[in-house]
């Protein structure tokens, strides 16, 4: 979806090829791809599928941009989680907090074109249920934006070991002594009961969960940085 978006902000014409699936198309349905694709001129053959409502996807995608924007994505977030029959009710607000700093980190920092998306899903599978929320957007990346504080320029070459840094306490690319508390706060918190988080921006990925935390690693590219995160229920 955002390198959709941003080939179609940037005047390309972009055209989105569905899989014969139907299943497929009615979940693309469901977590409103099509519908956002659309609103950025991205030419969509959506089999004439039509709208409908899933309780386990807690929010679909959702597009924002600036702070009230994250504020008022996590509190619709909640209310959906209160009110689903799904998952663990204790879980409510570990999930939207975790939500909450990912999509804030996004509209603070990500100076994205596109703005970001946020979404938040419940997922059942034999041997378990999972709570996934997702935030990505088409911005700067990790690296570029660390490389605006003077004083971590020169601690950081490429988009991996900027990841490494990110997740550090304190680090922020605002350069306040007082900010870099939100990524470093998620990556505590899934260092429990199963959790993960996985972390891609530029050419970069790290991950995240109770055992290890995985060196960071070159990898192919994303626009932008995508944050995807996974909590037992």
């Amino acid at each position: 979806m955002v390198y959709l978006a941003l080939a179609s902000k940037r005047g390309a014409r972009c055209r989105l090829l569905v899989p014969e699936n139907l299943g497929v198309c009615i979940y693309l349905k469901v977590v409103v791809l099509f519908d956002i694709l659309k609103g950025y001129g991205v030419e969509v053959d959506d089999r004439g599928v039509g709208a409908r409502d899933d309780q386990k996807t807690i929010l679909p995608i959702t597009h924002f941009e600036t702070t009230q924007d994250a504020t008022a994505i996590t509190n619709k977030a909640f209310a959906r989680l209160q009110s689903a029959d799904v998952g663990a009710a204790d879980l409510t607000p570990v999930v939207s907090e975790l939500f909450s700093e990912l999509v804030l980190n996004a509209a603070q920092h990500s100076e994205s074109d596109v703005g970001a998306f946020g979404c938040v899903q419940f997922y059942e599978f034999e041997g378990g249920a999972r709570f996934t929320c997702t935030v990505a957007d088409g911005g700067i990346g990790v690296f570029e934006s660390l490389c605006r504080n003077d004083k971590l320029r020169s601690r950081v070459t490429y988009d991996w070991d900027a990841l490494e840094l990110a997740v550090r306490e304190r680090v922020s690319g605002t350069g306040d002594p007082h900010r870099g508390i939100g990524l470093y706060g998620v990556r505590d918190d899934v260092r429990i009961q199963g959790r993960s988080l996985l972390l891609h921006s530029g050419l970069g990925s790290l991950e995240i969960n109770e055992d290890l935390e995985s060196s960071a690693k070159r990898t192919r590219l994303f626009p932008g940085t995508l944050a995807f995160l996974s909590i037992p229920a």
